[in-house]
């Protein structure tokens, strides 16, 4: 009986034992190039056990201790084994998937890949930008990259801008799906016109420097690409809901097919926000609409996408003194405040109250008071792309790509004698300019009883029409060596040209800008003033890159070469007119007479003497800038000839080049090298080819970038760490619009080919996974950046002579900005971050962002060798330095599972401690203040956002 007894405990001892010697395999899975998750994959332990990745890429497996051999697959991408032991409560298997053959985004959006690509790079994924952009403009969800400052400027909804590496981000070239998005005139992004874009992107990945982008494009600081969803997601519909500070709603709805029977998949998204925004009378409402539908079709994959953000949100258009907005901040800083007016941080002079009464039989009849914006941004660029991926073979891949996008809208402002007068509170007096307007005067009264407007609302216009064509090939040479090389077409329109807006009680507005309208001069809403313009823009491009990876080395050689050609079309100068294959430039315009015999022609301008004796016509324009002289047996034109045409200029063709290579070595598993150097050659913007009056810049010099960085990274199971060193010269650095000098009434235009400035810097950024569940991040950027630059601009004639003033002196320009720091971002840049997983489902996410040595923006023009621009040593000064700061922001969420569906409930309060922080200042702005002393005083400025918190509520089935 004993024995029966022992044998009996014994055997329920093992049991117990073995029940408790259980352990749970978990992890995630994600593709090795973008980082998304891969939801749905395959994880098998034994034939027909296992699970599939949720939503998040992460699965979990409970099993006895002992040895398994662990299965991945995954539509699309290699089956991977590993072998594992099981000998914990908790074992994770992490993995990255490789997909069987090239992708789209692989050939097409030059998505770099880590210990492979030598190029300094960030991955953002969706659950980051899920979990931290709270609504926010997709540039500030960087400022945790390193090198990156991206601030709100005025406060505007979509009114964003990004540096990297102290280049702003005319310099830093942004793609979506591989489709250049800068503007083709001056390279400014606009974040407005991509509202709603986060809720279909597959990934972010900003590269700092050169970049891997095969295409020559602007990137001197950087290259930022948004990669968006597609065939390969699983089949799925989403909706979030959002509220914010000051009023912000939103709602997003999404929805997936993944790959259907037929090979067809279709992705949809749409967004609707509202919101009345942090600063005074900055609101925004806007739309976003996303659609992409693909089909894999034999060895094809077609795909059709469209999407557009029509919008509108007021603006903050203008920095002011820093006495404008916190006198106390102010004092702080030194600066004398007696007899200032401090109107708050929130404040915003561009809106102001307004009635806009009636008068019937002599009584006012008021139609209430309403709020009237005088900065309004409102803009619609739909951009549509059909593209063809053929794998034609293991190793031979084409890609081809028709993209347009199609632009309207504008922003308003004021226009007319003078600026609106600012009432007590400093708003906007439109009440006063609107009862001027409607009431009748002795000067305002038309002839047909019409009422002019003495100060009116217009709208500046800039539609535009672009079309592009991409085609790349690669072709591997081998298992460790292929080429890859095509073609980049782009034709750009862009049309600019001012509205009458709101005539404010008025019938009508006079304006004397086109030289071609009626002596009437007087326009009616919707009508153009001002004036109006096209800029055309031609680019041509070839790309070329040799590529050689092995598991140690990977190493590529890229050129690309593109001509840029430039024109502009004005339709309110004089018309030109084109006689006998000869151009004569702005001959004719309203009421003009042209005389012309054999070559020789004088414009008789409206109100010059013309006096025409036997075969003799003599023209007296009565002006000393304007041309008199004589023609024998003259024919004469006018605009309405049939030789006549909109004066334009002929096209200007700018050839540029790129030179880039780098290695990678990857030392061991855990630890690799890189360098990369790169030499682009690239042609001026067009505001600095062409000027205002169809003119070109004398000698527009390429910009001319070299540019050399070296990295060291480490990667353990637990610890990652980047280090990178970069040097980038830049020659020729172009000062917006160049300079003007006018010499007897005629206006001459140069750059300021000599401006050449120096950015280097070291950035370091590690990521420790204390435990399974708590993560810190951290990183450091310092950055060096300074003109590097003394010259003399000579200008010259079209004849290459010296253009003398009126005393016979050579018109010239000196600058000496040596050793002066490049302001406009902030040099120093420290951030450190803790995710926290408290239990399943649960996080925590908490980032401190301190930004140093951020020098105000200015115009380097200013140190001409007065005795304000040197310092006490005789030397160029620098710009004002704005105080450091640092934010700290808070996120956290919880998400569970019900029934398949999937619920998420997330809070992100931004600014947390509410600091107060100038985000954007220019030293000496003669436009708002009138110090020039290179002080906080001399400084006009914009603060940054106080505390805001966002919450939304999020639904995946």
């Amino acid at each position: 009986m004993l024995k029966k007894g022992f044998l009996v405990l014994l055997l329920f001892s093992c049991a117990l034992f073995s029940v408790a010697q259980k352990g749970i395999i978990k992890g995630n899975i994600k593709d090795e190039i973008t980082g998304e998750p891969l939801i749905g994959a395959n994880v098998l332990i034994a034939q027909g056990v296992g699970v599939i990745a949720d939503l998040d890429g992460n699965y979990e497996i409970e099993v006895d201790y002992g040895d398994y051999t662990l299965s991945f697959s995954y539509v699309g991408y290699e089956a991977t084994t590993r072998p594992i032991t099981v000998n914990k409560k908790v074992t994770v298997v992490n993995l990255k998937m490789k997909t069987v053959t090239l992708t789209e985004v692989e050939v097409v959006a030059d998505v770099a890949i880590d210990r492979e690509t030598p190029v300094a790079f960030t991955n953002v994924l969706p659950a980051q930008i899920e979990e931290e952009l709270a609504s926010q403009d997709i540039p500030m969800l960087l400022n945790s990259t390193p090198g990156v400052y991206a601030t709100q400027q005025g406060g505007g909804d979509g009114d964003a801008r990004i540096t990297i590496r102290g280049f702003n981000q005319r310099n830093v070239a942004v793609m979506i799906d591989g489709i250049p998005v800068n503007d083709m005139e001056n390279g400014w992004v606009y974040w407005s016109n991509w509202f709603g874009l986060d809720a279909v992107t597959r990934s972010i990945q900003v590269q700092r420097g050169l970049g891997a982008s095969k295409i020559a494009i602007p990137s001197v600081g950087g290259t930022m690409n948004i990669i968006t969803k597609g065939i390969e997601a699983k089949e799925g519909a989403s909706f979030k809901q959002e509220y914010g500070s000051n009023g912000f709603q939103r709602s997003t709805l999404g929805y997936t097919t993944g790959k259907m029977k037929g090979g067809f998949g279709l992705t949809l998204a749409g967004s609707f926000k509202r919101g009345n925004g942090w600063v005074d009378q900055a609101y925004t409402k806007g739309y976003f609409f996303y659609a992409k539908i693909e089909k894999q079709w034999g060895k094809h994959r077609l795909s059709f996408s469209a999407m557009g953000a029509p919008q509108e949100h007021g603006q903050r258009a203008f920095r002011k003194p820093i006495t404008t907005y916190d006198k106390e901040y102010a004092h702080n800083l030194g600066i004398d405040t007696t007899g200032t007016t401090e109107y708050g941080l929130q404040y915003n002079e561009h809106w102001g109250y307004l009635d806009r009464h009636t008068i019937v039989d002599g009584d006012t009849i008021s139609n209430g008071r309403e709020i009237l914006n005088e900065r309004i941004n409102y803009y619609h660029k739909p951009q549509f792309s059909l593209r063809d991926f053929w794998a034609i073979n293991d190793r031979l891949y084409i890609s081809n790509m028709f993209y347009m996008s199609i632009g309207n809208g504008g922003g308003t402002g004021n226009d007319g004698a003078a600026d609106f007068a600012l009432n007590e509170d400093g708003q906007l007096d439109f009440q006063t300019t609107y009862n001027s307007n409607s009431t009748p005067g002795f000067f305002n009264v038309t002839p047909d009883g019409e009422l002019v407007s003495d100060k009116i609302l217009r709208t500046g216009i800039n539609n535009h029409k672009w079309y592009g064509y991409l085609s790349t090939v690669n072709y591997s040479l081998s298992d460790e060596m292929e080429i890859s090389g095509g073609i980049d077409l782009r034709y750009y329109e862009g049309k600019h040209y001012r509205e009458v807006y709101d005539l404010l009680g008025g019938d009508v507005f006079r304006d004397f800008s086109n030289a071609n309208a009626s002596s009437e001069w007087l326009y009616r809403k919707g009508d153009k003033i001002g004036y109006h313009n096209d800029g055309l823009v031609k680019w041509g491009g070839a790309f070329a890159q040799w590529e050689y990876k092995t598991p140690a080395i990977s190493t590529f050689l890229n050129l690309s070469f593109a001509s840029t050609g430039y024109k502009r079309v004005d339709y309110f100068k004089r018309m030109d007119l084109v006689i006998d294959d000869e151009v004569f430039s702005e001959a004719v315009g309203y009421g003009d007479v042209f005389y012309y015999n054999n070559g020789t022609g004088i414009s008789a301008y409206s109100g010059a003497t013309v006096t025409t004796s036997g075969d003799t016509t003599y023209i007296d324009n009565g002006n000393p800038s304007d041309p008199d002289g004589y023609v024998l047996n003259a024919t004469t034109y006018n605009m309405n000839s049939a030789e006549a045409r909109h004066a334009q200029t002929k096209w200007k063709y700018l050839p540029g080049y790129t030179v880039k290579t780098g290695i990678n070595y990857n030392l061991n598993e855990f630890h690799n090298v890189f360098t990369n150097v790169g030499y682009l050659s690239k042609a001026q913007r067009f505001n600095n080819v062409i000027n205002n009056n169809n003119q070109f810049f004398l000698d527009p010099e390429n910009e001319i970038i070299r540019a050399v960085e070296l990295g060291y990274s480490t990667r353990y199971k637990k610890f990652a760490t980047n280090l990178n060193a970069y040097y980038t010269h830049w020659k020729n650095r172009p000062a917006p619009r160049g300079i003007t000098v006018v010499i007897d009434d005629v206006p001459y235009s140069a750059n300021i080919n000599g401006m050449n400035a120096l950015h280097k810097g070291i950035e370091f950024d590690a990521a420790y996974k204390v435990t399974p569940d708590l993560t810190l991040e951290g990183l450091v950027s310092l950055g060096d950046w300074r003109w590097d630059s003394e010259d003399t601009v000579r200008f010259t004639d079209d004849n290459g002579n010296p253009v003398l003033d009126d005393n016979g002196v050579e018109v010239k320009q000196y600058f000496n900005a040596k050793g002066v720091h490049v302001g406009d971002a902030a040099q120093t840049q420290y951030a450190a971050s803790l995710k926290y997983y408290p239990f399943k489902g649960f996080y925590i996410r908490t980032r401190v962002t301190a930004f140093e040595r951020h020098y105000a923006d200015f115009d380097p023009l200013t140190l001409d060798g007065s005795p304000n621009s040197l310092d006490e040593n005789g030397d160029p000064r620098d710009s004002w330095k704005i105080p450091n700061y640092k934010l700290v922001d808070l996120h956290l969420g919880y998400s569970f599972k019900y029934e398949g569906i999937k619920l998420a409930l997330r809070g992100s309060v931004l600014n947390l401690l509410n600091t107060t922080y100038l985000s954007d200042a220019r030293n000496n702005d003669q436009f708002t203040q009138s110090f020039n002393d290179f002080d906080a005083q001399s400084a006009a400025v914009f603060f940054g956002q106080g505390r805001r918190f966002n919450i939304s509520m999020q639904i995946n089935f």
